[in-house]
C-alpha cells in the first residue's frame, strides 16, 4: 500500500528544507508515495524553488496544511512573509495541486502575548480572522482549522527570556469566542471551522485517510489506522513524517518544534 507522508509537523521543511524532501522522493520512490502532506507557512517558496517544484510533480497528489495566523513579519514570526503575500502565492500553487479542496488553512494557534513594551499582540481578531478567511475562501478554499497554544515549558522559557508574556484564555472563554465570533464568520464564507486538539471539536484529524482517498487522483484507499505518535485527541491517520527537529528559518518565538530554548 502507497504511503502517506508528512513533511513535515516538526519543521517547515517546504520553506527551510526543500532539498531534504527532494532527497527522499529520490530516495523512497514517487510511485511509493499515496500523498504527500506539506506543511508550510510560506507555500511561494514551493513555486521559487525549481528543483523542489520538478519534484512533487512526480507526486499523485500533494496535500498542504497552510499556516496562516495573520501574524506573519510580527515579533512573533519575524521571518515569515505578511499574511497577504501568502495568500496571493496560492494562485501558482493551486494549478500545481489540482483543486483548492487540498489545502486546509491553519489559523494557527490562536494567542495573546505581550510584547516587551507591554502592548498586546494577538491573532484572536476577529477583523483579522475574516480577512484571512475571505481571501482563502477567494481561492476556494473550504475548511478552516484552528487551535489554541499549548504552552509547553520550554516555549514559556524562552518568552519570558525574552520579555514577552503569554496571557492565557480560560476554556469557557475561548469557546465562547470560537462560537459568538469564528465560527459565524466562517459560515458567512461558506468555510468548514474545525479544530485540531485544543479545544476538542472535531472528531477528524489534520492528516484524514477518507478525504485524502476521497481527493486522489486515482481514489486510491488509505488505512483508516489512527496515528499512534500523535498527542491525546489527535485525530490523525496514519503516516510518515520525514522531519527531524530542525532550526526552522522563519524564527515564530512560540513555536514548541524550535530545539533553541
Amino acid at each position: 500500500m502507497q504511503k502517506v507522508i508528512s513533511a513535515s509537523r516538526r519543521v517547515d521543511m517546504a520553506a527551510c528544507y526543500p532539498e531534504k524532501i527532494i532527497q527522499f522522493i529520490q530516495d523512497f520512490g514517487a510511485e511509493n508515495i499515496h500523498t504527500l502532506v506539506l506543511w508550510t507557512k510560506n507555500p511561494a517558496s514551493i513555486i521559487e524553488h525549481k528543483p523542489l517544484f520538478q519534484s512533487l510533480k512526480k507526486i499523485s497528489q500533494l496535500y498542504i496544511q497552510l499556516t496562516v495566523t495573520g501574524l506573519g513579519g510580527s515579533l512573533l514570526e519575524p521571518e515569515v512573509p505578511y499574511w497577504h503575500y501568502i495568500m496571493d502565492s496560492l494562485e501558482e500553487i493551486i494549478p500545481l495541486l489540482g483543486t483548492p479542496d487540498r489545502i486546509c488553512l491553519r489559523y494557527d494557534p490562536l494567542l495573546r502575548i505581550t510584547i516587551p513594551d507591554g502592548s498586546l499582540l494577538t491573532n484572536m481578531d476577529s477583523a483579522l480572522f475574516e480577512s484571512v478567511v475571505s481571501r482563502a475562501a477567494h481561492w476556494g478554499i473550504k475548511q478552516v482549522k484552528i487551535s489554541y497554544i499549548t504552552p509547553y515549558n520550554k516555549v514559556l522559557s524562552r518568552l519570558e527570556r525574552l520579555g514577552f508574556k503569554l496571557i492565557d484564555m480560560p476554556i469557557s472563554e475561548l469557546k465562547e469566542f470560537i462560537e459568538q465570533e469564528l465560527r459565524p464568520i466562517s459560515r458567512k464564507y461558506g468555510m468548514q471551522l474545525l479544530s485540531c486538539v485544543a479545544p476538542y471539536y472535531s472528531d477528524t484529524g489534520c492528516i484524514d485517510a477518507k478525504l485524502l482517498t476521497e481527493l486522489h487522483p486515482q481514489n486510491t484507499p488509505l488505512s483508516l489506522a489512527k496515528d499512534k505518535g500523535q498527542r491525546k485527541n489527535c485525530h490523525c491517520t496514519d503516516s510518515f513524517d520525514i522531519g527531524k527537529w530542525y532550526q526552522c528559518a522563519n524564527g515564530c518565538l512560540y513555536c514548541y518544534g524550535n530545539p533553541a530554548v
